[in-house]
């Protein structure tokens, strides 16, 4: 099939957005926040990727809910450009999904999900205790972008890592074990999707 984008993203015979599953897997940013008061905000967002190495940056898309709706996390980082990204694995999934429920306006996630948090050192947010590993951010850039077919307003949050946290377990041989790890990701529709085979490839001379 072939469709012009401006026309809507779900033409016939589609009943979701193809592009969530053309783009992808996609790793899970399980961002926390905080407002000015310092009640935390947990939610995992899949427009999440890796921007540089060094320096590391990491971008992710708080989009709006619907038309004239920002997301919590959205304002936090407005309010405090601060936030911190844990990694998710499999064994999370079903906290992580909890999370993504459209809470009011602040309720923590941590205490409402049963998610335990930890402390941070470069950052007021803290991060997911259980998470093997997690990025401290400073908000660097936020970009924004055209309004949707869907009146949804979209940003893009860039954020420069300001420190890391990697469990020790994770760390095989001087590297992070991809397998240990163990990532979720996020395909289209409602699913994920876990690691299947790993290989190494070289590259060319």
């Amino acid at each position: 099939m072939f469709f012009r984008t401006r026309d809507g993203m779900r033409p016939a015979p589609l009943t979701h957005n193809p592009f969530n599953a053309l783009v992808g897997p996609r790793p899970i940013a399980w961002v926390s926040t905080v407002d000015v008061d310092g009640t935390a905000n947990l939610a995992p967002f899949s427009y999440f990727n890796a921007g540089s190495a060094d320096p590391p940056f990491v971008m992710f898309a708080p989009n709006a809910k619907g038309p004239g709706a920002a997301k919590d996390s959205y304002a936090n980082l407005l309010a405090v450009p601060e936030f911190v990204v844990s990694l998710v694995s499999r064994a999370q999934a079903e906290q992580m999904n909890a999370s993504s429920k459209a809470y009011a306006h602040g309720v923590d996630e941590f205490a409402r999900c049963g998610v335990t948090p930890a402390p941070c050192h470069t950052v007021r947010p803290p991060r997911v205790a259980a998470s093997l590993a997690a990025l401290e951010c400073h908000v660097y850039e936020v970009v924004t972008l055209p309004v949707g077919s869907d009146q949804r307003a979209s940003h893009v949050v860039i954020g420069e890592v300001t420190a890391i946290h990697i469990d020790d377990s994770v760390i095989e041989n001087g590297q992070v074990s991809e397998r240990r790890l163990d990532p979720l990701a996020r395909l289209g529709a409602f699913n994920y999707g876990t690691l299947g085979e790993i290989f190494a490839i070289a590259r060319p001379e």
